[in-house]
Formats: C-alpha cells, structure tokens, sequence
C-alpha cells in the first residue's frame, strides 16, 4: 500500500490552475529555489565592531593576539553551524520538466498536485513552529519522479549542507536518491511512501506513513483483546496483493499474544458459513480489496448475521474508502479497521489550518497538504528544541497533529519507523 495513492480531496480545476500558475511561475526561477520560513532570511557581509571606525578596525585586526582569533574563529564556526541546523532540503516530484511552454494546462495540474499540496502544508507547519521569521531555510528540490535526477540531486552542495532531507516521495526515488547521498549523518524522510522500511535498508531513513506491517499488528491486538474461549478467529484468504501483504505474519503475531487461539483459514464464502461456531463469536479478518472478493466476503457474513450468528469482522485500512451502505447487517458485525489517519474536521486546530491554508493558496487543502504540516510543525519544533542533536530525540518525541500521529522505533539497519495507528469502528455509515 503506497500512501501516495491515498484517498486526496477532489481538487477544483479553475482554482488549482490559478494557485498553480502563481506558484509554477514562482517554481520555474531555478531547479533549487530557496524558500524561508514567513519571510526571505538574509546575510550580510562582516559584521563589525560598532566602536571601530574607518582604518582602525585593520589596525585592531592586526594586533589581535593568536588565542582571540582562534576564539574568533570558534564563534564564527558556531554561528555557521547554527545556521546550517535550520537548513531543510525538500525533494518532491512537481515534474516542471513535463511542462512544454507557459500555458499550464489541467494535466499539468494533476501531475504536480501531490508535490504542491505537501509543499504548501509543509511550509505552513514550519511557519507555526518559526520562533522568529527567516528562522529556517528550505531548500525546494524538483525530483522529476525520474531516478537519474534523484542522484544527481543527492551530489549536490544543498544536499551536502542540509540539517534535514524531507524527500524523496517515490520508492524508486528514494532508492536512487540512496546510492548517490554522501550526507547520511542526517535525517532523510520519507514523507509518503508506506513501502516497508526493509526494502531500502536505509540507517538514517523516517518513514512517516506506517507500513502496512504496523496495521496488522494492531488490528491483531485489538481482536486478541476481544478474543475469548470458544470463539473462533476465520481468515478469509484472498487472491489479491493487498490482502496478501496485509496478512502476512498474521498467524504468528496471533500465536504471540495467545499460542492456544483458534485460527481457520477459508477460501470461499461456502468455506466461510461453515466455519463459523454455533456458540461463541467468529472474528473474521481479511486485508481483501478486490471488490468481487469482499462482496463475497460480506454477503455470506451478512447471511450469518441475519440469523443470530456472531460475528466481529476486521480488515484493511483502505475499507474506508469503501461504500457498504448496501449490507443491511454490515454494522451489526462490528466491522473494525485502522487508519493513519484521525483528522477531526469539527475540531478548532484542523478549522483553523483550513481557513489559514485556503487564505493563503486559495483551495481548500488535501490529505497531502495536511501531511505536509503535520511533517514540517514536527521536525521544525525539533530542530527549534534540540538543534544539531534532534535525531537523538526523534524515538523520544511523540507527536499528535491534526492528521497524523507519530511514534517512531528505530532499526539501525532501516531506521525509524512510525508506529501510530488509530483503530476505526464503522458507525452511522462510515468508519470513525
């Protein structure tokens, strides 16, 4: 499950391109734009003593003793180094080079959507977290969504200089983008993508979305909550990959926690009637969402249900996508799910982020834009609070935001790895 293909908010065309157009042209200025929080950051030429005047200051630089240039030379290393811990690198995929001239047309739109909306939220959330303006530098990289880019990208000096690399989006980005970054005492964060951390191996790596790894654990830990003698836990295997990756280890986490649980696997509806217990509950999982398979799935639990059977069913997290208004018994089966995601549309944080978002880009924000401020308040408030050492704290710092939750492990072969699930019921037609 790729996160980047989450359920986004429908994008409004005549808006989008005229934000768009606003921000491509702004874009457009260089392959690397440099972009400060609240307000453009400046630096000076040398800064000199206000008591000195005219020639004197290169007479006083003469008679400075060894010990106070080397202590001169000391602050001057500080002041460098301070500055380069406020320097974030964000890579993602506008793919301006897809655009042909100046027209920018819907298509173009709907290519760079993703990369503009997290940009925009990401911006948004460092703004917040600034102590002051021009408190942080971000460094605005177009990956092209093309691998040869993403290397050449990783050579280069803003790379070399960054305090934290937010990017690439894509996992054959990141794989590429890996090979070529010398800079690995940083953070890279994967903003996006929930391809499981061991297929990269990358020490220094964040993978904010949780893998779908995480989900099942969860979801098996919620049902051995509700496990009891004489239930019975069905998994009702499907042919297809999401299933396939959602369940795999399934039967071991289950073991872990109870070694005397019952687990049956079925193939069929048929399979499926039969195995559910006269006496006790059937917690019937599946990570199905092929859509001819869970109609099945559902159907032959909605029969169950209907005569009196009892039935708890759990599954995937892109269920919620799902419309299953049409199964009369569907919330009689306490049907449960889990989700990256808690966005409270009613609550006074996410209204106050949507009408600041909508004054300012003039649409109203997608998951990616809520992404993206959540990712930029997290690591701006931990570059404010720790400096050069926030890596040290990333396992320690957990974190709630107006979309996402985080609470990282950490593997020194594939780094840190958010752990922040919530668990979804479905309740009056949606799960929540």
């Amino acid at each position: 499950m790729i996160s980047v293909q989450s359920h986004q908010q429908p994008l409004s065309g005549n808006k989008l391109k005229n934000i768009y157009r606003g921000t491509l042209a702004a874009l457009c200025l260089g392959a690397v734009l440099t972009v400060s929080s609240c307000s453009p950051k400046t630096t000076g030429g040398v800064l000199k003593n206000p008591n000195v005047y005219g020639n004197k200051g290169n007479e006083a630089e003469k008679n400075k003793t060894e010990e106070e240039k080397k202590e001169e030379s000391k602050k001057e290393e500080a002041v460098k180094a301070a500055d380069q811990s406020k320097s974030i690198a964000l890579l993602l995929p506008f793919q301006l080079n897809m655009i042909s001239n100046q027209n920018v047309v819907e298509a173009d739109v709907k290519r760079s959507a993703l990369a503009l909306d997290f940009y925009q939220g990401f911006q948004l959330g460092v703004n917040e977290a600034a102590k002051k303006p021009g408190d942080f530098n971000i460094k605005v990289m177009d990956t092209q969504d093309n691998e040869m880019k993403n290397l050449s990208i990783a050579g280069s000096k803003e790379i070399e200089n960054a305090s934290l690399i937010v990017g690439p989006v894509y996992p054959k980005e990141i794989r590429s983008f890996a090979r070529g970054n010398k800079n690995t005492k940083v953070l890279q964060v994967s903003p996006l993508a929930a391809t499981m951390p061991t297929e990269f191996n990358i020490s220094n790596l964040v993978s904010l979305t949780p893998p779908i790894r995480i989900h099942m654990r969860t979801i098996v830990a919620e049902m051995m909550n509700r496990y009891m003698d004489g239930d019975v836990i069905i998994v009702f295997d499907a042919r297809d990959n999401d299933h396939r990756n959602f369940i795999a280890g399934f039967d071991e986490e289950v073991k872990k926690i109870n070694p005397n649980a019952k687990i049956v696997h079925v193939t069929s509806a048929s399979q499926l009637q039969s195995a559910i217990p006269d006496e006790g509950t059937a917690l019937v999982v599946s990570g199905t969402t092929e859509r001819t398979q869970l109609r099945s799935l559902v159907n032959a639990l909605d029969n169950k249900v209907g005569s009196g059977y009892s039935v708890r069913l759990y599954g995937h997290p892109l269920w919620s996508r799902i419309d299953f208004k049409p199964y009369d018994n569907f919330y009689r089966m306490d049907p449960t799910i889990t989700s990256e995601s808690h966005l409270k549309v009613w609550s006074s944080d996410v209204q106050n982020f949507q009408r600041n978002y909508k004054s300012t880009f003039k649409i109203d924000p997608s998951d990616y834009a809520y992404k993206g401020y959540d990712a930029g308040k997290y690591f701006a408030n931990l570059l404010n609070k720790y400096g050069p050492e926030y890596a040290e704290k990333v396992v320690d710092e957990k974190y709630s935001g107006i979309f996402s939750d985080y609470q990282f492990n950490y593997n020194p072969t594939w780094g840190y790895v958010n752990q922040a699930v919530k668990v979804r019921t479905y309740r009056n037609g949606s799960f929540q």
